[in-house]
């Protein structure tokens, strides 16, 4: 989040009274201390929840897929208003640039926090997204401020990093927010701003936001652990190609080395021993038969005599890795429930389901159930803070899909343009065309009629015919 502020106002800021009231109110910090200690009011096991919380999800393939589609689909194709998705949100993000920001909190179920940094008329002068995880409430008996330490994502909170923000309040009016922004630009803390904390409360869980996948966590978790088994598998696996077994002493017998100089303290005892000449010779031609180029790999016994042959066994792991298939399978599809993603959005095949674009359009259709509320987070302050302004996401339509029945009842030129094709150019219709057109509309009585009224130079030119050439009689000679 930018905090610093260039000699630049937004379209919202123009609208105040005075040019002293358009300015955006500095930031003050206390006696140039960049921040004061303030008792926070825990935010999950060691006050760690928001980053607990991204550590699983990021350890997961299919969680960050679905935060990443829901993300998708919150911010869409921008707002359809071409003013307010180029407006300025503040001096570095226009207002989609905000948007695109904004749903990445959404769609990880922390909600959205703006930072609105007011003009000491009371209007918002700029608005910022917060980083989410970075924020905690002060403690309740303190008072009801919120505190944004950068320091927080790596799990420290030392006071000189505080950022103390004050609670956005929807019922105040320009003049008590004005009030507001001069008292804390005078305090100790300074004026960061006032800061909006947008996110779904429920029963028991309106102090902070806990997403609704989080009482699947565990299920989230599994899910990640399954590549990292089939990582292991790959990297550690014992897969040998062959099989090679030799008996003998020649081939098990150690030889000593007879060049070798005993150093100081070195007895007999430590004289090196190397492995048998016959079993380096036969690694050798073992290597020169299945090519030096090539990975395959063969386990190589050597044992003194037949009965010390070891009984090796390879275990049959296809049923083990079918059962790890359908158990990751199903670890997937509660992650995919719990997020409220259709899987066919993320690729997955559904019996019924990919061949199927109205089945698809339908799963689009219903997960709108979880992006519109989620959305609604994003816009719903948005729209509060500047009514002249129209916040309307123009949603995401990833299928190109037309009902037969509706597709029946459409003009060429009209499918067409659901596909973005100019109209095909037709050629330009004459007076005879009109007329056959206009003859073949009536009943053939009337038609008849008509046709019988009509001379004979007339009814050649509706046929696309010359007019007769009408021949003078030449006079006889005489």
């Amino acid at each position: 989040m930018a905090t610093s502020r260039r000699n630049r106002t937004t379209t919202s800021a123009v609208l105040t009274a005075s040019p002293r009231a358009a300015a955006t109110a500095d930031i003050v910090p206390g006696e140039g201390r960049g921040g004061v200690q303030v008792k926070t009011e825990a935010w999950g096991e060691g006050n760690k929840f928001p980053q607990e919380l991204l550590r699983i999800l990021y350890d997961s393939g299919t969680a960050t897929t679905c935060a990443e589609r829901l993300e998708q689909f919150i911010g869409g194709k921008g707002f359809t208003s071409a003013l307010t998705a180029k407006t300025l949100a503040n001096p570095g993000q226009t207002f989609n640039e905000l948007l695109a920001e904004a749903a990445a909190y959404a769609s990880v179920g922390l909600g959205v926090a703006y930072i609105v940094r007011h003009t000491y008329g009371g209007e918002p002068g700029e608005v910022y997204v917060a980083a989410v995880d970075c924020l905690r409430r002060e403690d309740p008996k303190q008072g009801n401020r919120f505190i944004i330490n950068p320091k927080l994502a790596g799990g420290k909170m030392p006071a000189a990093d505080n950022e103390i923000y004050l609670p956005y309040d929807t019922q105040a009016n320009a003049q008590e927010l004005a009030e507001e922004v001069l008292a804390a630009v005078q305090s100790e803390a300074g004026y960061w701003g006032h800061l909006w904390w947008s996110f779904t409360k429920k029963v028991g869980r309106g102090r902070y936001p806990v997403p609704g996948w989080w009482s699947a966590k565990e299920a989230v978790e599994a899910e990640a652990e399954a590549p990292r088994y089939d990582l292991k598998q790959f990297r550690s696996g014992f897969f040998p190609d062959a099989l090679l077994t030799v008996v003998g002493k020649r081939f098990t017998e150690e030889v000593a080395v007879e060049e070798w100089e005993p150093s100081a303290g070195q007895t007999e005892k430590d004289r090196p021993y190397i492995e048998s000449p016959d079993l380096a010779d036969l690694k050798k031609n073992v290597k020169a038969l299945k090519g030096s180029n090539s990975d395959s790999s063969i386990f190589l016994l050597a044992v003194d005599e037949l009965d010390e042959l070891p009984d090796l066994k390879f275990f049959d792991k296809g049923p083990n890795s079918k059962n790890l298939t359908d158990a990751t399978a199903r670890l997937e599809g509660r992650v995919y429930r719990r997020f409220g993603v259709p899987p066919v959005l993320c690729g997955v095949s559904e019996p019924g389901l990919l061949g199927s674009n109205q089945q698809i359009v339908n799963s689009i259709q219903l997960f709108g159930l979880v992006v519109n509320p989620a959305r609604e987070l994003v816009v719903g302050p948005l729209r509060q803070l500047f009514p002249a302004l129209d916040f309307t996401v123009t949603p995401l339509d990833p299928v190109d899909y037309i009902d037969p029945a509706v597709a029946a009842k459409m003009t060429d030129d009209e499918l067409r343009a659901t596909r973005g094709l100019a109209p095909v150019e037709k050629p330009a219709v004459g007076e005879a065309e009109k007329s056959l057109a206009a003859l073949n509309g009536l009943s053939p009585l009337v038609a008849t009629k008509v046709l019988n009224e009509m001379t004979s130079e007339e009814i050649r030119a509706l046929i696309g015919l010359a007019a007769k050439e009408v021949q003078t009689p030449k006079p006889r000679a005489k």
